[in-house]
């Protein structure tokens, strides 16, 4: 019953934050625009452009048409990135999804974070974060696939730079958006800002919140990990090794379980699992 509730719960979130990225991503209407006009034009080779596989070379060079018609396109640049960052091609992307953000800001700062926190460059995506919510007032923005609010890779990344009472902050200012909005509430709100708990020592609001993630979704290993690592400091050895064993369990599936590489580098690996358990 439980992870039915769950499923019901994260479809929502997940549908949500989908709408949120077809807004986002959208290119918009092209009959906004006059007709025969160059921004016509480029709009129409953009929606031609994504009947191609992304960043294939027809998708490529119907988007360079449209940006050769209209240079303050910013979606073509967005979306002529994307691809070179998935092939690793930092320097193209770079370079591409900096001119979409300097036409649109508010739309685009979000992709470069996002990139920057991957590549472990925590002051660059903190500089981007802080930016998009407080100069533009973004009020909810998700990961690409929408598993987590962007908030959450900030206060990661104040957490990786040391300051980890400001991220911390940044968890209840989203905490603080979820009460006016509570159907876009994240599915590892609580398991992060327990994390955050965990690092600053604060142990008994990190059980409260890693308790609170499993009510929400009682399949996700590493919270178990985490209230081991709890009881472990709390020198309760024989109840972090049940939380050890429950976690190691339902990594390896055998209770429907799974482990999500989203975390940069707080992703828990079934390797760390068993070291605490030898």
């Amino acid at each position: 019953m439980r992870s039915n509730m769950y499923l019901c719960r994260l479809l929502c979130v997940m549908m949500a934050a989908c709408f949120c990225h077809l807004s986002l991503k959208a290119q918009g209407n092209c009959l906004i625009y006059a007709e025969g006009s160059d921004e016509r034009k480029a709009c129409e080779y953009g929606y031609k452009a994504i009947e191609h596989r992304q960043g294939s070379l027809e998708s490529q060079l119907l988007l360079n048409q449209a940006i050769e018609l209209n240079p303050n396109y910013a979606w073509a640049y967005y979306q002529k990135s994307v691809p070179y960052f998935k092939r690793g091609m930092f320097a193209e992307g770079l370079g591409l999804i900096n001119k979409a953000i300097e036409l649109e800001p508010k739309r685009y700062l979000f992709y470069r974070a996002y990139y920057y926190f991957y590549n472990r460059s925590y002051d660059y995506c903190i500089k981007d974060l802080e930016q998009l919510y407080t100069q533009h007032e973004q009020s909810y923005i998700t990961t690409p696939g929408g598993a987590l609010e962007m908030r959450l890779l900030l206060a990661m990344s104040y957490a990786q730079k040391g300051d980890v009472p400001a991220g911390i902050n940044w968890i209840h200012h989203l905490m603080d958006f979820y009460q006016a909005e509570p159907r876009l509430k994240g599915a590892y709100d609580h398991y992060c800002l327990g994390v955050l708990y965990f690092k600053n020592d604060q142990l008994d609001l990190a059980e409260e919140e890693f308790a609170r993630q499993i009510e929400f979704n009682e399949t996700f290993a590493t919270s178990y990990y985490y209230l081991g690592l709890i009881k472990q400091k709390q020198e309760l050895h024989s109840l972090a090794e049940e939380y050890f064993r429950e976690a190691h369990a339902r990594m390896k599936g055998e209770k429907d379980g799974y482990n999500l590489n989203i975390f940069g580098e707080w992703n828990v690996y079934e390797e760390d699992i068993r070291t605490e358990l030898n």
